[in-house]
């Protein structure tokens, strides 16, 4: 595979514009009275994830895909800590770090695929990323109205054997799901020999 050399100015330069563009829709909604340097400390943490996403754009494919990954974490850790400063919530953390985890990541396996042609790490990607956007949604569910109510969101005393019955359903479907789908890909495999 070629070298995407032309492509870190152009990463480098949408993410600065994705970033002034937040800033500006903060200043337009009022999320920030007035918007100082020294209340985005965090963007100190997003500019070496952009460094290190754009440096995945510069090696020969597959070999910058672990710059992908941090890249993406270290510049998603930057920006919920920016929000999160912004709005002066950083008990979100409690759900918040999956955006931060398996979302980032994925969506840098999914970019970085996508830009290689790596239809393998696209769908891996796309996997996790999903999966981080469950724990958050869950997250977000539970502790919400914990951090910002004091109370649970349903009553987990009485609810607590339905749930791991509806967990451990949705474990055995998707076991058989998984079967089922190797047992096709196995039978498919064997035709073509």
């Amino acid at each position: 595979m070629e070298s995407v050399r032309g492509r870190p100015g152009v990463v480098l330069g949408a993410l600065l514009i994705v970033v002034g563009a937040i800033v500006l829709f903060a200043r337009t909604v009022g999320w920030t009275e007035s918007f100082r340097v020294g209340d985005a400390w965090a963007l100190f943490i997003v500019v070496p994830g952009v460094v290190l996403y754009s440096l995945a754009f510069v090696v020969v494919p597959p070999k910058g895909v672990g710059f992908a990954i941090a890249g993406s974490i270290l510049t998603a850790l930057g920006l919920v800590l920016w929000v999160q400063q912004s709005l002066d919530r950083y008990d979100t953390w409690a759900y918040a770090w999956a955006l931060v985890g398996p979302v980032a990541a994925g969506l840098g396996l999914v970019a970085y695929g996508l830009v290689a042609r790596a239809s393998d790490l696209v769908t891996t990607g796309l996997r996790i990323g999903l999966i981080g956007l469950v724990i958050f949604a869950v997250g977000l569910w539970y502790f919400e109205p914990v951090l910002t109510v004091g109370r649970q969101p349903l009553d987990l005393e009485t609810w607590w054997p339905i749930l791991l019955v509806a967990v451990g359903l949705l474990i055995v479907v998707a076991a058989f799901a998984r079967e089922r789908v190797a047992e096709a890909h196995r039978t498919t495999h064997q035709h073509r020999i």
